[in-house]
């Protein structure tokens, strides 16, 4: 990419621009050379543009920079006298200035400026006012002139300062001129002269001199006590400026809250790139040795995402031209894949396909154009299953004539028959990515993903994850648990409309090839049988009792109830006689895109998640959208209010609340379960069948479980009691 490529505004304003997103990082991550005359510096500036600066460093690039000092009366008057020359008293002030940056920043930011200059990627020279007029004078030019590899240049002059306040905290407006448009370049030109009569030391009122050589030389050898690794470095960086934000002042806590912030500080934790562990490397390695096709089956908080990622590196540096397609279960999805995109540094275009895009086809078809013209040898597509399936994306993909990645999240659901035309065999290469790769109730789904992506190439399964320790963190990946079944017993009109459904599911999967009409009616059946067992009224005394217990014993705090559509204003309404408890709905309702002020500066989903983890919601009521990808690691306790013998459910939502958190040193589970009344000899079989399924997922739950003994005991004393009816 070049500067030209980006998507850029000739006039921006901190008020309705997320100045360091939107401006700063993008140009510096394409920039070769950069030439600012700014009034105030600070080291921090690029703390805050630390994704970008890591670019800027990796294309050879060189900084120029002059800075003002400020001198005092007293400085004016020594220098009137010829007691001091200019030169000692900005020598003087800049050391002064530098012990004081040294034991505020704990030498990192200091060692990044003398790394900088040591190496040549920055020079600096120092301006002031040559008379006194008033006391106040200052170099109150802002100009900044960049230019990328292929000679596009751009400047900018306004009211921001090279440091973190200019570009994240002060209230800024700048206006930018482009080389490639008609018109801009006088306004170029005559910024660039400027800046080199300054340089040169050729201006009538301000004198710009060299940075003073003790300044300079200490600054270096503050770099040089200890090998520097660069990229370690302005990760450390960032890390401490999310410490150092976290305790900055009530005006810059108060300023925290605002959308600005909040987008600065996703910035900055975004640079602290992913380091993959050995086993991530040993999946990629698998995959590349199955012909890049597989299916990683990794247990949810393993890493799947940047492990996928982490190959998609090592194929974009083999293919020098790559369409990669990522298909997420649903929307939101593909924002955290975003987000992960820039934690792993793969900086390529990306295009949102998906209904919020309504000019998504446009878009795309000008990407395939110019990857075929060599414009854009590489790009990402970020869409839903369900896009990735449509008639018009299957269309544009045929046009596409370079090498194509399609990486599946959640795997699982691309087997289902109304998505299986997406697995188009013009893919090239293909990843799966599944906790839970096989199909409930549907072999002949599991066998096409298996064909279509070429088996299951790695598996880090849970007990691995639970019992594993991480060597960067000390602790296992995932949080152990104890689980406790509490068992309620169906109504008869629930036995009967369930026993009825078996009968009907039995006759379709007797046959031993099924037509498409018929393979829709079984996946119709099979949901509508889970559903008696995930909503039958006999589970709100039990969930009610169990609120109670934990309400008076005060563990409500972070407590996930899972819970199906039909169940949800029921549980809140029980939840509700309980006025000390705080709660709130997590649904798909709850809007994932859009950030607003109201929720300061989130999506409505970022801030229910961000009041949840700190305390201020006890309880989070939520519906299928946390069954896949939407990470809760706060979570203390979960209530599984809709389990069923689906194992991608119960493993999913398992996972979610297994995440590791600071101070998290358990998670409980309370699954709320369903079983027969009594084995009715009308039904024996069916009965049978479906309290085996029911106490295979509690099987699946013990083993895992820090309480097994417990458990195993719980399921030798429901099958003594189905075997006192003739179970």
């Amino acid at each position: 990419m070049s500067l030209r490529d980006l998507e850029l505004k000739h006039s921006y304003t901190s008020e309705k621009d997320n100045i360091l997103k939107d401006f700063y990082i993008p140009v510096l991550k394409e920039a070769i050379d950069y030439k600012r005359i700014t009034g105030y510096f600070s080291s921090s500036s690029f703390l805050t543009a630390a994704t970008g600066l890591s670019d800027f460093i990796r294309n050879h690039g060189h900084l120029q920079f002059i800075l003002n000092v400020v001198l005092s009366e007293g400085d004016y008057e020594q220098i009137e006298r010829g007691t001091r020359s200019p030169e000692e008293i900005i020598e003087n002030n800049l050391i002064c200035d530098l012990t004081t940056l040294e034991d505020e920043f704990k030498r990192n930011h200091v060692k990044l400026l003398g790394w900088l200059i040591a190496y040549g990627y920055l020079e600096v020279k120092i301006g002031y006012i040559k008379e006194r007029w008033t006391g106040n004078e200052i170099l109150h030019q802002k100009i900044g002139i960049l230019a990328d590899k292929e000679n596009n240049t751009l400047s900018f002059s306004g009211s921001n300062n090279e440091s973190a306040y200019g570009w994240a905290y002060n209230s800024e407006k700048f206006k930018v001129f482009f080389s490639w448009e008609m018109n801009n370049n006088e306004f170029i030109a005559q910024d660039i002269e400027d800046f080199n009569d300054l340089w040169n030391n050729q201006s009538i009122k301000t004198e710009v001199i060299p940075f003073p050589e003790a300044v300079k030389q200490r600054v270096i050898s503050i770099a040089e006590r200890e090998p520097i690794d660069i990229d370690m470095l302005l990760k450390n960086i960032a890390k401490s400026q999310i410490r150092s934000v976290h305790g900055s002042n009530d005006r810059q806590k108060t300023w925290l809250q605002s959308k600005n912030n909040q987008a600065f500080e996703e910035e900055i934790k975004a640079y602290v790139a992913i380091r993959l562990r050995t086993y991530q490397y040993e999946a990629i390695d698998a995959w590349f040795k199955n012909g890049c096709r597989g299916i990683f089956e990794m247990a949810t908080g393993t890493g799947k995402t940047y492990t996928a990622l982490g190959a998609l590196k090592q194929l974009l540096e083999r293919e020098q031209k790559l369409v990669t397609i990522i298909s997420v279960p649903f929307l939101h999805l593909a924002n955290q894949w975003e987000q992960s995109l820039h934690k792993m540094d793969i900086s390529l275009p990306i295009i949102h396909v998906s209904s919020a895009n309504p000019k998504w086809r446009e878009k795309l078809r000008t990407k395939i154009l110019d990857n075929r013209l060599n414009k854009e040898k590489q790009f990402i597509i970020l869409t839903t299953h369900d896009s990735i399936s449509s008639e018009s994306f299957i269309e544009l993909m045929h046009d596409v004539k370079s090498p194509i990645l399609l990486v599946g999240d959640e795997v699982h659901g691309l087997g289902a028959i109304t998505r299986l035309e997406a697995l188009l065999p013009l893919y090239t290469y293909r990843l799966g990515l599944s906790a839970t790769p096989e199909r409930y109730f549907d072999e002949l789904g599991t066998q096409e993903l298996m064909q279509y992506f070429g088996r299951v190439v790695y598996t880090f399964d849970l007990h691995r994850a639970i019992n594993e320790i991480n060597p960067d963190t000390g602790e296992t990946y995932l949080t152990p648990y104890e689980y406790y079944p509490i068992f309620v017993e169906l109504t008869q009109e629930d036995m009967d409309a369930y026993s009825k459904l078996s009968g009907q599911i039995a006759i379709l999967c007797s046959k031993t090839s099924r037509s498409k009409s018929e393979r829709l009616k079984l996946e119709q059946m099979l949901r509508e049988r889970q559903d008696i067992l995930k909503n039958t009224c006999t589970k709100y005394p039990a969930f009610a009792d169990l609120i109670n217990t934990l309400a008076e014993e005060k563990e409500i705090k972070q407590t996930l109830i899972y819970c199906s559509p039909q169940q949800i204003e029921t549980v809140q309404q029980l939840i509700r006689t309980h006025r000390g408890i705080v709660q709130h709905r997590f649904t798909s309702k709850e809007d994932a895109t859009p950030r607003q002020e109201k929720y300061c500066g989130l999506t409505e989903r970022e801030y229910l998640l961000d009041k949840f983890s700190k305390g201020d919601y006890d309880v989070l009521v939520a519906i299928r959208c946390l069954d896949e990808g939407v990470d809760v690691p706060a979570t203390r306790r979960a209530i599984l209010m809709c389990s069923s013998g689906n194992p991608k459910e119960y493993i999913q939502r398992r996972g979610r609340v297994l995440r590791r958190a600071p101070g998290k040193e358990k998670a409980l589970i309370y699954d709320i379960t369903a079983v027969p009344t009594t084995i009715d000899g009308r039904y024996a079989s069916i009965d049978t069948k479906m309290l085996e399924s029911q106490l295979k997922r509690l099987g699946e739950f013990a083993k895992d479980a820090m309480n097994q003994g417990y458990i195993e005991r719980e399921i030798f004393k429901i099958r003594q009691k189905y075997s006192a009816y003739g179970g």
